[in-house]
């Protein structure tokens, strides 16, 4: 297969064991996100890909060539990879035009420089080809990073938390930027993060590693967000509302109303819900009509095109639950609120 294929990776410092018979797949043009806390093993997993790290059990091929065992180590300037970093490592005595061509060693110098405006001109730099890196903001950075891991026409690509330097809405366009290109070069792209939008966002699939360095789950980023197979994943995706229950008849009651579950009858369970799973009736008819609960507001926090309000039960008993709604919904104007769960942002865990 052509692409990234680690098999049964295993890696520790010491006796801190910080990867655990990992096992990952990127074919050729897909972008795989792993995504976990810090210090969760990400940023080693991506070490060991790229050859900074030698692989203490499992193994590494990259378009078939077997690149790591414990046995045997290719160096990671015969990988063919392209790397960035959080910091993009840019050469501060080198304008960007060198920058790119640095790594194009196998190339003439007019076959290099044409290969380098090609990249620049991809990424929208290729007018800033003559400054120096300390002359450009760190969205044009970012650019002239990426272009440079391309230029080569790496087999595999990794970036490390490479948005995370950038202030929101620079974030939000680079990453649509950076997403263009990759997908037009069709390189097999491995990214760690610790943001989920981000990963939700770039992803074609996303590896969920847990604080044990184990992978908890894998799957599309719809999947993932809407069918969480464990309590830590669906946590990562934000805050999230909290009952406890016990099933019966394929059930779980809650003060909102009952969710499904295809877990046995009799089982003490928790349910999770996410703050958009909770619906907010306001005309004013009661728990009655609609099967949920009343509540009242005691917050409310505008978000631009939403709010985040935080509701508690009338009949007590719980804690305060966190609520998202349109951002027209005007609380202060309603009296009687009723609250209901859409089961699809419901989860149900032992």
């Amino acid at each position: 297969m052509e692409g990234l294929h680690i098999f049964g990776l295993s890696h520790a410092y010491g006796d801190n064991q910080v990867l655990d018979n990992v096992g990952l797949m990127i074919p050729s043009g897909e972008l795989v996100c792993m995504l976990g806390p810090s210090g969760c093993g990400k940023s080693t997993l991506l070490r060991l890909a790229a050859g900074l790290e030698k692989v203490q059990k499992g193994a590494i091929t990259i378009d078939n060539v077997t690149v790591s065992t414990p046995e045997m180590h290719v160096h990671p300037e015969q990988r063919r990879i392209g790397l960035m970093f959080q910091d993009y490592a840019l050469f501060p005595h080198l304008n960007i035009l060198d920058n790119v061509t640095f790594g194009l060693l196998d190339r003439t110098a007019e076959q290099s420089r044409a290969r380098a405006m090609d990249m620049l001109e991809q990424v929208s730099m290729a007018s800033k080809a003559g400054n120096f890196p300390h002359m450009l903001s760190g969205g044009q950075q970012q650019r002239v990073a990426l272009a440079r891991a391309l230029a080569p026409e790496p087999k595999l690509l990794l970036l490390d938390e490479p948005f995370s330097g950038l202030d929101t809405n620079m974030r939000q366009s680079i990453r649509e930027e950076t997403l263009t290109v990759l997908k037009h070069s069709g390189v097999a792209t491995l990214m760690v993060t610790h943001d989920p939008e981000e990963a939700m966002f770039m992803a074609d699939r996303i590896k969920i590693i847990g604080a044990d360095g184990t992978i908890l789950q894998a799957g599309r980023p719809h999947e993932i967000y809407y069918h969480p197979n464990h309590e830590f994943v669906a946590k990562l995706f934000g805050m999230m509302n909290r009952f406890e229950g016990t099933v019966a008849g394929g059930r779980v009651e809650t003060p909102l109303g009952s969710v499904a579950t295809d877990l046995e009858d009799g089982l003490a369970v928790q349910v999770l819900i996410r703050p958009e799973g909770i619906i907010l009736e306001t005309d004013g008819t009661g728990q009655d009509k609609i099967g949920g609960a009343l509540v009242e507001v005691t917050s409310s926090h505008l978000l631009g095109h939403d709010n985040i309000i935080r509701v508690r039960l009338k009949s007590g008993g719980h804690d305060e639950l966190y609520v998202r709604v349109h951002h027209t919904f005007e609380v202060e104007l309603k009296k009687d609120i009723s609250a209901t769960v859409d089961e699809e942002y419901a989860f149900v865990f032992s």
